[in-house]
């Protein structure tokens, strides 16, 4: 009997600390849901200068029970592109809204052409790194990726096998990003000293 009072006791423990928002499955719902989960877990508002209140106000007054669910997707498409962020999506089975301005604003400083004239066909290949000694004794180097894996082993092959060369190419161009962990990871092969490079800040 005492296991059961335990266990009583916990049930209400815990469900007195967990609290669930619940919304209308409506327009104006799904409006509702996605404005307040940014609200709570978007850290950059302050940053970007974006009063999402004022955001709120502006959106809502679009939102209508009449509207399709396409026409609600773009409008809820547009709110999110008021951060101005690349990394913030929203996801349908038919679409995903994006905010491509940050991308298309970019110089174009990249042709894959031109990079194949150091590749060719005849380099190797060490996790996502591609890699090959350039006839003036310059290793070249091309991450495409920070979300293709590399290994400590990789990096070290490739570096101890361009270890007499005069110089060394790190091509990151057109890379789309990835995992933070992987790009930290190639940096401190050219650091002597524990360096910051950048930190991350959480909302909850």
């Amino acid at each position: 009997m005492k296991y059961l009072y335990i266990a009583i006791f916990a049930c209400f423990f815990f469900t007195s600390c967990f609290k669930e928002d619940k919304f209308e499955s409506s327009k104006k719902g799904n409006f509702e849901a996605l404005w307040q989960i940014m609200d709570e877990h978007y850290c950059f508002f302050n940053y970007k200068d974006v009063d999402w209140n004022e955001v709120y106000n502006r959106y809502s007054q679009r939102i209508s029970e009449n509207m399709d669910n396409d026409a609600l997707f773009a409008v809820l498409g547009e709110m999110l592109a008021e951060v101005q962020d690349g990394h913030v999506n929203l996801v349908a089975s038919h679409n995903v809204a994006r905010y491509w301005k940050w991308f298309e604003d970019y110089a174009d400083n990249f042709d894959s052409k031109i990079q194949k004239n150091y590749l060719g066909t005849d380099y190797g290949i060490a996790g996502g790194l591609k890699y090959k000694l350039l006839d003036n004794n310059i290793g070249y180097i091309y991450y495409g990726s920070f979300s293709s894996g590399i290994g400590e082993g990789n990096i070290n092959q490739v570096l101890d096998r361009f270890a007499l060369c005069d110089g060394i190419i790190l091509d990151v161009r057109d890379n789309g990003g990835g995992l933070m962990s992987n790009s930290d990871r190639l940096a401190s092969h050219f650091f002597n000293e524990k360096t910051l490079v950048g930190y991350m800040r959480h909302k909850t």
